[in-house]
């Protein structure tokens, strides 16, 4: 055989050991074809998208000092406004009447006030009132709060849902309240109070205890998350969506979801005027003229609205400028949900 024989033998032998290799690895793709889609779809995280307009009530974690009885909101003997008082002589304290409770069963002129102050725990020494023959501290406070905002999504596969974009608030102190539990309910009776220059709209609605749709304890920076104990119209297989990277969140044309006048949950355009890579904060302007003839703009309870770019979930609506409701700002959904 001569040499070029030789190497028509060898290059066949090789061309056949390259087809063989390609075969084999387009039949081990096949086999693995479903374990591949699913490596693929494991690197991205989806969730149902949202939109739903809730009821929210929840019981504080301790008391909330508010002004005392003279409307006087500067220090209160030695607590001031916006304290949370957790135990009175080493009592857990959850609602006013614990208050009421322990002092008419101590009697003593004064107690020890196991208090938070701006995430420190202190401990103080408090002068009691008495009054026909009832022992007080002399303040208002506050263990309960309710109003209503939007869910922005939910995690099928942690059974949580993530909604208002930003931390429940004392309505009189401003101050992040420390929730003990918390409920959503379904919200009756739904009336929108439109907004204008200078003056913010807001959501108003009826609910209650019979309507509970799902619980949560946690109050953070960035909204609140909690167990869903009932389905959701708007959670279908057919509203799953993508959830997004900081990075594919760009400048220009984006969607919210907000119910409609026929009580429908709808897309409405917006626009991302500037993104804050730091904060992760999103600059976002209400452009959509059937939702500003609707609304006048971002209002109060459309925190917690979802917002959409190029088919995935980039953030919520968190906040809107006081002089311009058509304006505010949107949280990147990867701080809502990491």
């Amino acid at each position: 055989m001569n040499a070029i024989n030789k190497l028509e033998v060898i290059y066949i032998k090789r061309r056949g050991l390259i087809v063989f290799v390609l075969v084999f690895c387009v039949i081990l793709l096949q086999s693995n074809k479903s374990e591949v889609m699913a490596n693929f779809f494991q690197n991205k995280k989806y969730v149902y998208l949202l939109g739903d307009i809730v009821g929210i009530k929840a019981d504080t974690d301790g008391v909330l000092v508010l002004e005392n009885e003279e409307n006087n909101i500067q220090y209160i003997d030695k607590l001031k406004e916006g304290d949370n008082i957790q135990y009175i002589e080493n009592q857990k304290i959850n609602s006013s009447q614990d208050i009421y409770d322990i002092l008419n069963k101590l009697k003593k002129d004064s107690v020890k006030i196991t208090l938070e102050r701006d995430g420190r725990i202190i401990t103080k020494s408090i002068k009691t009132k008495k009054e026909n023959g009832i022992y007080k501290l002399g303040f208002w406070v506050r263990d309960k709060v309710s109003g209503i905002g939007t869910m922005t999504c939910y995690d099928p596969e942690k059974n949580l849902f993530y909604a208002i974009g930003h931390p429940i608030y004392d309505i009189d102190t401003q101050k992040v309240l420390k929730i003990k539990k918390g409920n959503i309910a379904e919200i009756s009776n739904l009336e929108i109070i439109k907004g204008s220059t200078n003056k913010i709209g807001e959501i108003k609605g009826d609910f209650d205890v019979e309507n509970i749709i799902g619980n949560f304890h946690n109050n953070s920076d960035y909204g609140i998350e909690g167990n869903l104990n009932k389905n959701l119209p708007n959670a279908s297989k057919n509203n799953m969506i993508e959830v997004a990277t900081f990075n594919d969140i760009k400048l220009g044309k984006a969607t919210i979801l907000f119910k409609s006048p026929n009580n429908k949950i709808e897309s409405y355009d917006i626009l991302i005027n500037n993104i804050d890579k730091q904060s992760k904060i999103l600059d976002i302007e209400i452009v959509d003229k059937d939702l500003l003839d609707y609304t006048g703009g971002i209002i109060q309870g459309m925190s917690g609205t979802p917002i959409v770019q190029n088919n995935k979930l980039i953030g919520s609506i968190a906040y809107v400028l006081k002089n311009n409701p058509k304006k505010g700002f949107g949280i990147f959904i990867g701080e809502m949900i990491k």
